[in-house]
């Protein structure tokens, strides 16, 4: 086995962990939260060496005609979860530093809704690429090919955790988080005379890594799903027009 795609997986793991724990900074200590943002910035750079090669040649290629439409759409989003990921690690630190409350608020609300935005672009990177960790997983555990019955197995949990999925979402409401928080950022992009309120409103969080894991891994596997099968039914539109045009050939 490809020692270097084991190291993509391991990596690959130990980014999701590490990023589920962001959204509770006193899951561990705020200190911890802090040198993990930095720990997580270690992994991208290193992932992205892992795939230099393949990130050297589409961006020399982007414009090329005869780089396929998925894969560009991959480059893209690839980089603007990258831009996002150094989105959240900047603004945590410039939050920190922050004299004024508007500036404060502000990097707040882009560290906030930089991490709500990635688990969106986090959840479509993995159904791009599900088949490869599917198979990696294969290969590492020594998984043979699924029967009928495992089949039916996956698809009921894919039920399942979409559903769950869908109502975690709706009960966290996600989509106006996002809204909310960078619809802020850009309405507060130039400095304004903002008064901090009176009094502490702030609660203090208690969750597990499981509650996390649950919430927020529900969410991304939303994206997940829809982009594996959304990608997987593009596929098989695209082979069935290829093979209709061989079948005219033919005849």
């Amino acid at each position: 086995m490809n020692k270097k795609n084991i190291i993509k997986f391991t990596l690959d793991i130990a980014m999701a962990i590490l990023f589920i724990t962001f959204f509770n900074k006193n899951l561990v200590s705020f200190k911890f939260h802090i040198i993990g943002g930095y720990v997580f910035a270690g992994f991208i750079l290193w992932h992205m060496y892992l795939n230099r090669k393949w990130i050297i040649n589409i961006s020399k290629r982007l414009f090329d005609k005869k780089i396929k439409l998925r894969v560009k759409i991959s480059y893209i989003l690839s980089f603007i979860l990258l831009i996002s990921i150094f989105s959240i690690i900047a603004s945590g630190v410039l939050m920190m530093k922050a004299q004024t409350y508007d500036r404060v608020m502000f990097w707040k609300m882009l560290h906030f809704g930089a991490s709500y935005l990635s688990i969106a672009l986090i959840g479509i990177h993995i159904g791009l690429y599900w088949n490869f960790i599917m198979n990696m997983f294969k290969k590492i555990f020594k998984i043979k090919q699924s029967n009928s019955v495992g089949k039916i197995l996956v698809n009921a949990s894919v039920i399942v955790v979409l559903i769950f999925g869908i109502y975690t979402t709706y009960k966290k409401e996600y989509f106006k988080q996002v809204a909310n928080t960078l619809t802020y950022v850009v309405q507060h992009i130039e400095p304004q005379d903002l008064e901090q309120p009176e009094g502490n409103n702030y609660q203090k969080e208690y969750a597990t890594f499981v509650d996390l894991a649950t919430t927020y891994g529900s969410i991304i596997s939303i994206f997940g799903i829809a982009t594996y099968y959304g990608d997987k039914a593009i596929k098989e539109r695209n082979k069935s027009k290829i093979n209709k045009n061989n079948n005219k050939k033919v005849a």
